[in-house]
C-alpha cells in the first residue's frame, strides 16, 4: 500500500479530494505508525510512517481513529487504499 485516498464532503468547496501517504521505514521499530504533520500553510497531517512489520489493517484503522478524534469522519465518501 502507497497511501490512502479519501474524498470528503467540504462545506466551502462542495468535494474535497487527497491522498495520504504510506512510507514504510526499516531503520524505526518494527511494529511502530508515526503520523507526520506538515506546517504551512496550515498544520495538518503530511504521510504516515510505519515500521516493516505493519499490516495494511491496522495503518487503516489508525487512520480512521485519527479522522474520528479530527471530527471528519462523518464526512468521508470514499475511503480506500492506493
Amino acid at each position: 500500500m502507497q497511501g490512502l485516498f479519501i474524498e470528503l464532503k467540504c462545506p466551502k468547496h462542495g468535494l474535497e479530494r487527497f491522498t495520504i501517504k504510506v512510507k514504510r521505514k526499516f531503520n524505526m521499530p518494527s511494529n511502530e505508525i508515526k503520523l507526520i504533520f506538515r506546517s504551512k500553510p496550515k498544520p495538518d497531517l503530511r504521510y504516515v510512517l510505519v515500521g516493516r512489520n505493519v499490516e495494511e489493517k491496522y495503518i487503516q484503522s489508525y487512520i480512521i481513529k485519527y479522522l474520528r478524534e479530527k471530527g471528519l469522519w462523518e464526512r468521508i465518501i470514499t475511503f480506500k487504499p492506493v
